[in-house]
């Protein structure tokens, strides 16, 4: 393999925007090093790291030429483009422009609407309101219909072979099906885990997906402990 074109700065192994770089570089061929030292919520917060990348978010790619790129979106397009022979941005304008179409789709309608759900069960959106967490899931539920809708007839979302689109929706739904995607809702879109199964199990990216907790129950808010403490 080639020399690294960069180095990858990301919170987990599990963070599933660092997981769709990655699988869009295995997919592209190319070599991407994860960065050794970084620790989250404390490298990210330096002002070193800040300099380089000002939101203080990762994942962030430094490349070996100098670039410094933040948002997963634009981090998968570029190194996508560095391998224009994979064809995975699509093979012609309108193949693109689909693909573009469903990473936008899987961004906003699944990955908002599911991560809103999954911040507020973990008591990291306060207050908890049983009636936003629910909307947030009646509007992902509505976007999954549409999605099932489409993958009765397709193998892929665009074309025949994996695109970048493919990479977006099955890392936003590997989390989903740890909040949201129980076994009934499983059962109701069963195009959309044929679908995840035969895109996490492609041999380039088996090993960077791993297992996947399926959830026989949605993931639900505990309130934490009383104070039992006398004033």
């Amino acid at each position: 393999m080639a020399d690294s074109i960069g180095t990858l700065y990301m919170g987990s192994d599990r963070q599933p925007e660092g997981r769709r770089i990655r699988a869009v570089a295995a997919l592209a061929g190319l070599k991407l090093d994860i960065s050794p030292d970084y620790v989250h919520f404390q490298t990210n917060k330096t002002d070193a790291f800040k300099e380089k990348f000002p939101s203080g978010r990762v994942p962030c790619l430094e490349g070996k030429d100098g670039l410094l790129l933040f948002e997963s979106i634009a981090i998968t397009r570029y190194i996508a483009n560095l391998a224009p022979e994979a064809h995975i941005l699509g093979r012609t304008p309108k193949e693109t422009a689909l693909v573009d179409q469903w990473v936008s789709f899987a961004s906003h309608e699944i990955a908002f609407n599911n991560n809103q759900s999954f911040l507020m069960v973990h008591h990291w959106i306060k207050p908890y309101v049983k009636a936003i967490d629910q909307e947030f899931r009646t509007r992902q539920l509505r976007s999954l219909a549409t999605l099932e809708s489409h993958l009765k007839s397709h193998t892929f979302l665009v074309g025949e072979r994996i695109t970048i689109a493919d990479i977006t929706l099955v890392s936003i739904l590997q989390r989903a099906f740890s909040v949201i995607f129980d076994k009934p809702t499983r059962e109701a879109h069963p195009n959309i885990v044929r679908f995840y199964e035969t895109v996490v199990n492609q041999p380039a990216v088996k090993d960077i997906f791993g297992e996947t907790e399926y959830i026989d129950k949605p993931l639900a808010y505990i309130p934490p402990p009383k104070d039992d403490k006398k004033a």
